[in-house]
Formats: C-alpha cells, sequence, structure tokens
C-alpha cells in the first residue's frame, strides 16, 4: 500500500512538471475566420465547409498552450452549433411539406447560440458556448484581448425591455486585429454577457489628429537645411548711398588725413 501512494505521488510531481507553453498560432487563426464566417453567415457559418477548416486549425492546437482550453471550447461549440442546424432545416423541411404551413423564416436566422449550446449538453460541457456569442464573457474576452472591448452608452430594448451597456472594440489596429468580427459592431451586455451583437448605428468618429503645437512650425522651419550660397539662386545685396559699393575696393583717405 505505502509503494502504491508513493507512486501515484511520483506521477502527480511528473504531470505537475510540464509547463504550459505561450499563445497558438493555430487558435489565433482557427479564431479569426471563425468571427469572419460567423460575422458574414451568422448560424448558417455552421454549415460552411470552411468551417472544417476551423475545426482542423483548433485540433492542431497543443495541449500545452495557453490556448488549449479556448480552443476546445470552440471545437465544443462548432459541434453543437452544426447539429442544431442539421435539425433546424430538417424542421424547415417538414413544414415545407405541409400544405397549410405558412412561409418558414430562415432555418439559420431561427438558431440562438444559448440554445444550441442547451440543446443535449451532457453534464461535462455544459458550460460550452460560443466564445463571441450571446452568453459569452466580456471579462473573459478582454483578459484575451487585452482590454479590447470598451464600454459606451447604455441601452433600452423597447419590445423586450432589455438593458444594459453598448461594448465596442477600441480603435486601435491591435484591438481590430483580435477581435476582427466585432469590428462596426454594437455589443450589446446585460449582466457581463452578450446579449446580442447589432451592426453599430452609431459608430464613433474616427480620432482627431493631435493639434500641433504653436511653435511646431518654428522647430520644423529651423530645422530644415540651408541652401548652399553657391546653389545658383542669386544673392541680393543692400547699397547705401555714398558708401563704398560691395567688392569695389576702400577710397583712398582725403588730403591730411593719410596715416
Amino acid at each position: 500500500m505505502f509503494r502504491r501512494a508513493a507512486f501515484c505521488i511520483v506521477l502527480v510531481a511528473a504531470a505537475g512538471c510540464r509547463r504550459s507553453t505561450g499563445p497558438d498560432e493555430n487558435y489565433q487563426k482557427a479564431s479569426s475566420l471563425y468571427q469572419q464566417l460567423y460575422l458574414a453567415e451568422f448560424d448558417d457559418a455552421y454549415g460552411d465547409s470552411r468551417m472544417d477548416e476551423v475545426v482542423a486549425l483548433l485540433k492542431k492546437v497543443d495541449g500545452r498552450s495557453v490556448d488549449a482550453p479556448a480552443a476546445q471550447t470552440m471545437l465544443g461549440a462548432i459541434q453543437h452549433g452544426r447539429e442544431a442546424l442539421a435539425k433546424a432545416r430538417a424542421e424547415g423541411a417538414k413544414r415545407d411539406n405541409t400544405a397549410a404551413a405558412v412561409a418558414a423564416p430562415s432555418a439559420g436566422a431561427s438558431i440562438d447560440p444559448s440554445e444550441v449550446l442547451a440543446a443535449g449538453a451532457s453534464p461535462e460541457d455544459a458550460g460550452v458556448q460560443d466564445p463571441y456569442g450571446p452568453g459569452a464573457s466580456v471579462a473573459e474576452l478582454n483578459t484575451q484581448s487585452g482590454g479590447c472591448l470598451v464600454d459606451n452608452e447604455p441601452f433600452n430594448e423597447q419590445v423586450t425591455g432589455v438593458t444594459g451597456t453598448v461594448y465596442r472594440v477600441a480603435p486601435s489596429d491591435v484591438c481590430k486585429g483580435k477581435l476582427p468580427g466585432m469590428v462596426g459592431q454594437a455589443v450589446l451586455v446585460t449582466g457581463g454577457k452578450i446579449y446580442r451583437r447589432v451592426a453599430d448605428p452609431r459608430p464613433p468618429p474616427p480620432a482627431a489628429p493631435p493639434a500641433a503645437s504653436p511653435d511646431a512650425g518654428t522647430a520644423a522651419a529651423a530645422a530644415r537645411p540651408r541652401p548652399a550660397a553657391d546653389a545658383g539662386e542669386p544673392q541680393y545685396q543692400m547699397y547705401i548711398p555714398g558708401a563704398p559699393r560691395p567688392g569695389s575696393p576702400p577710397s583712398p583717405p582725403p588730403e591730411g588725413q593719410q596715416q
């Protein structure tokens, strides 16, 4: 019994020696492509063949990388999304075959990511959700992106009465590269989680260029190189009547004043 316990301790210690690595390039590519597809097609993106490329990249993520948990989360969201899309399309086909059925809405548009994750989720993966869709934590997104989602004005949805805060991607090239799918969108947040993402009806104005300091022109002029004396430009000289002309030999002093 003692030897077995000691052996278990050794195994735990060995497992603890595996250090995590930094960000994984495969996850960064997969995340960017996933956002592009979802922004263009919404839930129909789960049926796009290019989503297979996202899955392939996520499966290449190193298990020791800091991006490994997020990669597994995204894989689970894609799997649930595909299952829900297939189910919605099958139900839509049944409605179309019913003579008395009214025109059904688009199958993809009727999917709510929160319902996608709730449907058929086992206790082990009950917490899996779309990392950029409804229910996603803004705090986690800001932790991953370095605070690129910035809170702005409050909102009040008229029909549902839902209230919260509008978040937008910070207007920097770094943040736009980290959250490309959210650029130009108003991210509606309630209780610290994404409620809905819509096209921004009030995009922020572009940042104004920095104002030049009053002496900036003077400093710039002083820094400019002066033209050489032989640059070919005419040299202007001022002549005072009664004084010797510039360049002429000096005249002799009057008589009686010779030295």
